[in-house]
């Protein structure tokens, strides 16, 4: 018995640890490590159905009629794409989308040129050009609205995702 109880207590650590380990949520899931995951979480990227999305406060809002980017928010997004590509994240999705105001053909038209001003500065911090799909949805995908002129800001958007592989 004596010896039964030193066995047990000798494996009690691993067994704690294997348990432990169990318990948390592996990111490999996701096809992602750890490591790819805080980097995400970092720059504000939240898990979908479809992948990693950058989400508020992180999104890429645009003026009216505008589809270039802010110096800022190109030293942000060049700082966003060095660190994805230095923990191996590579393909990405980039989608652009207008407010309501215009015509349908010229919105889709502006929402490309964002997304191609987004991922131009995300092939020059790294990012392989062929790994990077470029989207325009013009007005086509609406956020929620809970206030038309605030929603409107919020819909001149680019998001960038990380695909589910």
């Amino acid at each position: 018995m004596k010896k039964l109880l030193q066995a047990f207590v000798r494996c009690t650590p691993l067994a704690i640890a294997l348990f432990l380990s169990a318990c948390q949520s592996p990111p490999a899931a996701t096809g992602l490590s750890s490591q790819q995951v805080n980097v995400l979480r970092e720059y504000g990227f939240e898990q979908t159905d479809e992948g990693w999305e950058l989400q508020m406060p992180g999104k890429l809002l645009f003026d009216f009629n505008v589809d270039k980017l802010s110096g800022e928010q190109k030293t942000n997004v060049e700082k966003m794409a060095r660190s994805l590509h230095s923990v191996g994240i590579n393909h990405l999705r980039v989608e652009g989308h207008t407010d309501d105001v215009g015509a349908d053909a010229y919105n889709e038209q502006l929402s490309l040129r964002r997304a191609q001003a987004v991922a131009q500065v995300l092939v020059n911090a790294g990012i392989p050009q062929a790994n990077i799909s470029v989207q325009g949805y013009g007005n086509s995908k609406p956020l929620p609205a809970s206030n038309a002129s605030a929603v409107r800001k919020e819909n001149r958007r680019v998001a960038v995702i990380v695909p589910v592989q």
